[in-house]
């Protein structure tokens, strides 16, 4: 059996800590990080286990070492991965009063992959990947009473999806933005608002792959998704900020 190196999870806490403490602004971008003496006392770790974290924190973008004159602080907005959105959600330093503002991003990018995503399957996919996310489909038609399988259905299905595409680079970044959605703050919410519309547009889009009609399936996809996500944000915004939410009606779907 092999267990955890205790200075790899001493390195992950500190490198948790300082990316916090990064993304809350306690060190502005441009600023250099105290010295090695006093931010290990900071953080209550060793020097050694400080010049991992930081390590880690500079393959992510957010520091840069400078010869001879100690470790900058850079514009995550410059340098930073698709990944620091989850962080920046967890402090949430960068929403400007939004409380759904980082969600909507990612929804927007997923939507924008989402619709490409099914043009492709409709291309590309083969008899037996079809098969499969008709029986997906059919199993999470019974989940909706039950939030938590639901979710991970839905997730595991746009990683199906993508893989119909037969695009590598398409799957991989799918990957990441399905990891990067399943850790977001209202996410349950957000899956659930609208899980009878969207199971009938996974019908629907279904039919047209299977139809092998890659332009239809792209420009209903576009449409119903767009849809979907303003109304789902609308109701996001209305539970988490009650006073300040718009008034909205019930979705209609017209496939």
């Amino acid at each position: 059996m092999n267990y955890p190196d205790p200075s790899e999870r001493a390195d992950s806490h500190a490198a948790s800590a300082l990316r916090s403490a990064i993304l809350r602004g306690d060190h502005p971008v441009g600023s250099k990080l105290p010295g090695e003496r006093e931010l290990s006392a900071q953080l209550g770790v060793s020097r050694a286990t400080l010049r991992a974290a930081i390590t880690r924190l500079q393959g992510e973008g957010l520091l840069r070492a400078v010869h001879g004159s100690g470790t900058v602080v850079l514009d995550v907005r410059e340098t930073g991965g698709i990944e620091m959105m989850a962080h920046m959600a967890a402090v949430d330093s960068l929403t400007s009063g939004d409380p759904v503002a980082l969600l909507a991003d990612l929804m927007e990018l997923r939507r924008t992959l989402a619709v490409e995503a099914i043009g492709l399957a409709a291309e590309r996919c083969t008899a037996g990947e079809l098969l499969a996310l008709r029986s997906h489909v059919a199993v999470q038609h019974g989940l909706r009473g039950e939030p938590d399988r639901y979710i991970a259905s839905d997730l595991a299905l746009a990683r199906r999806f993508a893989g119909a595409t037969h695009n590598l680079a398409l799957v991989l970044v799918a990957n990441t933005l399905v990891r990067m959605l399943d850790r977001q703050p209202g996410i349950e919410l957000a899956f659930l608002v609208q899980a009878d519309a969207t199971l009938r547009f996974y019908d629907r889009v279904l039919d047209l792959i299977e139809r092998r009609d890659a332009a239809s399936a792209r420009r209903y996809a576009r449409v119903l998704i767009e849809r979907l996500d303003r109304h789902m944000l609308a109701r996001l915004r209305a539970a988490l900020v009650p006073a300040a939410a718009p008034t909205t009606t019930p979705l209609e779907m017209h496939p």
